[in-house]
């Protein structure tokens, strides 16, 4: 007879205040000692911030001090979403790298595009049309790295923004190289949906169900990115070529009266020219000439925006979207999986009634995106209620992205509904140094409880 697997008892999610981003620990406790002498196992999932919070400026280094703490001194898996520094920039700390060094992580989990050599490799499993978006991705990133060089650290609106937004589309080079180097000391894997997981062996107990994201092979449609305006491509061809999302126009995201991004709007002609016009309206005399000025200002402006907007769609619909079973509980990690990631399970639960269910039944929600509009998808939210409210925890900071409601992170809307519908969770307002923790145990039927 084969011996009986270990059975977890109790599960424990800790979500570090980081501001803008992405840091959750996911501790699984056994009644007895595995094999290695330890009672535990330990998942961090993403490490990363853009934007500290507004009370108090982050600290990688201190956060990674606090996950060595939390874990006994060992991760047992590192879960790196995506590539964007939000969920990654931890890495790159030298402080916090050497922290999580000593912690020895035993298996590093990246989305199949991360891939050492994919796109070069003729035997990978994955067709041409995937590696084409990955080398639109390569060129995409290259573009965002000339761009925030020519902008540099000098001045202030919209120059700022413009350099700000590039610069967090970046290769995250030095956060990269380390997780690399972590995967070459001990294991890892590159996941695209509906493979198995290596995590089912670290972690006796657990179930892993990969949802995301699809290779473009399986669902073309990931490469669609909604709420792009395509009149800028006419700009940079090559980006279509390369594979990059080329997409229709979302009627939410359309000005009528020239096309300008309302996250720009107030901008000064000076502003403007600091971020690359060719000259101020002032001294065109006034009549169609500075009319035809205007119009090619906010044109250009507004493309070089939308073109690192659409990288930041794309590298999100690159996104993991995990979902775990542990006993009887459930919990879904969708990392920044937008509309076009997700598309790939929704599409199937009409005729997968067993997915359905599982969804149904989720008992701990990671919000997707942090709080943005178009990552957790209507149909999801539907799933839950007055029956079945599931806890939901939302890493995110007020003001970090957005100058208005359609616009906003985290959007007003989807927080009111997490609120009528989930155990609603945020760091928003946290103090320095705290941390939702909610814990529940496995066998039991209590929904996971903040303590």
């Amino acid at each position: 007879m084969a011996p009986r697997k270990p059975r977890p008892e109790h599960i424990a999610v800790r979500m570090y205040q980081v501001g803008f981003g992405d840091c959750f620990l996911l501790s699984v406790r056994y009644p007895k000692p595995l094999a290695d002498g330890r009672a535990e196992r330990h998942v961090l999932i993403d490490f990363g911030s853009t934007h500290s919070p507004l009370s108090h400026k982050v600290d990688m280094a201190d956060i990674a001090e606090q996950i060595a703490d939390d874990c006994g001194g060992r991760l047992d898996v590192m879960v790196v979403t995506h590539r964007h520094k939000d969920h990654l920039s931890g890495f790159a700390n030298d402080e916090a790298a050497a922290t999580v060094d000593s912690l020895r992580p035993g298996l590093i989990v990246r989305p199949w595009t991360e891939t050492p050599d994919l796109h070069a490799d003729a035997a990978a499993p994955v067709g041409a049309a995937s590696r084409r978006l990955l080398t639109g991705l390569s060129e995409g990133h290259a573009f965002a790295g000339q761009l925030a060089a020519a902008i540099g650290d000098k001045g202030g609106g919209l120059r700022d923004r413009v350099r700000k937004l590039a610069d967090e589309q970046l290769k995250n080079a030095e956060a990269i190289a380390r997780l690399d180097m972590w995967a070459e000391q001990a294991d890892s894997e590159y996941l695209h949906a509906g493979m198995a997981s290596k995590m089912e062996d670290v972690v006796p107990g657990m179930s892993v169900e990969v949802l995301g994201p699809p290779t473009v092979e399986q669902h073309p449609d990931v490469v669609n990115a909604r709420a792009r305006n395509p009149e800028y491509w006419m700009l940079y061809q090559g980006f279509v070529a390369s594979g990059l999302p080329n997409a229709t126009l979302d009627p939410d995201d359309h000005d009528p009266d020239g096309g300008a991004d309302p996250e720009l709007a107030g901008a000064t002609e000076e502003e403007a020219f600091a971020a690359g016009t060719a000259t101020l309206e002032r001294d065109i005399p006034a009549g169609p000439a500075r009319w035809l000025a205007t119009r090619l200002r906010n044109q250009q402006v507004h493309s070089l925006k939308r073109i690192v907007r659409s990288l930041d769609d794309a590298l999100n619909n690159t996104s993991l979207i995990l979902a775990l079973t542990i006993g009887h509980k459930r919990l879904l990690f969708p990392g920044d999986g937008q509309i076009e990631n997700w598309r790939y399970t929704l599409d199937r639960l009409p005729k997968d009634k067993a997915l359905g269910k599982r969804l149904r039944s989720v008992d701990l929600y990671k919000v997707g995106h942090h709080g943005s509009r178009n990552a957790t998808p209507r149909s999801l939210l539907d799933l839950w209620g007055d029956d079945h409210r599931p806890a939901s925890l939302l890493s995110t900071r007020t003001d970090a992205h957005g100058d208005s409601e359609a616009t906003a992170v985290p959007r007003a809307t989807l927080v009111s509904a997490l609120k009528e519908r989930t155990d609603f969770h945020s760091t928003e307002g946290l103090a320095k140094g705290a941390t939702v923790v909610l814990e529940t145990d496995v066998a039991a039927g209590e929904r996971f409880s903040r303590v």
